[in-house]
């Protein structure tokens, strides 16, 4: 059984995926009290679908957005410096690392972005198990589960967007997307996963994005346990092989967000 196997038993509930974490020794969760995922409560928003149940606001989308790709920079970030300073008991391949500087320098870019549109951090100080730090497995495993969520996060994320009839938000949160899922296949590969594009369609693992955020306040990534990092990050990014790094297409708009 893969790994994303693992992570896809019982239809891919947000639950399953925090057991996930665990089942493939991994999690950025690790050590940390997991709370209850039911005894969190979703962003208030004054909209509402029957059918949908809670649609969230723009800002809160943004903000929560922002908030998980500053741990992205920073956790990226910590990484690389750890490789280069010889912490980790394997070694990588220079491919490797160029891989984690470049995915490293287009989540700043998101970040850029999405700041850009109003969004703010909740946070920016983030808890990682050490392992994460000196182990190369643990790593590019805890990368593919931090993608796949991610991914899920902005499945929702179209929900709020599509109800509030904003084409240009739901087109700029695919192209982000999209990039997390090229993060999540070389992670993949890294670890050896063959196929490693072993998904047809993203799994749908979060009602809001709201739920999302939970999810990495149960793994331990805020407020846990653990190594603490701060954004942006002990390393100088390097941008110098990333290309379209502002969403094209049409332009956004969330002045009246």
């Amino acid at each position: 059984m893969t790994r994303y196997e693992r992570l896809s038993s019982d239809q891919l509930s947000r639950r399953t995926v925090l057991k996930g974490a665990g089942a493939i020794g991994v999690g950025l969760g690790i050590g940390s009290t997991w709370r209850s995922a039911m005894a969190q409560t979703p962003v208030a928003s004054p909209l509402a679908s029957p059918d949908a149940g809670v649609v969230e606001t723009i800002q809160d989308i943004l903000n929560i957005t922002a908030t998980t790709e500053a741990f992205g920079v920073t956790f990226l970030g910590t990484a690389i410096a750890n490789i280069e300073a010889g912490n980790y008991a394997q070694s990588f391949s220079l491919p490797e690392v160029q891989v984690l500087k470049a995915a490293q320098a287009q989540e700043q870019f998101h970040i850029d972005f999405f700041l850009s549109l109003g969004g703010v951090f909740l946070t920016e100080t983030f808890t990682i198990p050490p392992e994460a730090l000196t182990d190369r497995d643990t790593l590019f495993s805890a990368i593919v589960l931090q993608e796949t969520v991610e991914i899920a996060a902005q499945l929702a994320a179209f929900q709020t967007f599509t109800a509030l009839e904003r084409p240009d938000l739901v087109k700029v949160s695919f192209q982000y997307a999209a990039e997390e899922a090229e993060h999540r296949l070389v992670a993949n590969y890294a670890l050896g996963v063959r196929p490693a594009n072993d998904v047809a369609f993203a799994p749908v693992l979060f009602a809001t994005v709201a739920e999302f955020y939970a999810s990495l306040e149960e793994r331990g990534i805020i407020g846990g346990t653990g190594t603490e990092i701060t954004y942006p990050g002990p390393n100088v990014i390097d941008a110098s092989m990333v290309i379209e790094t502002v969403p094209g297409g049409m332009e956004v708009d969330c002045a009246a967000a």
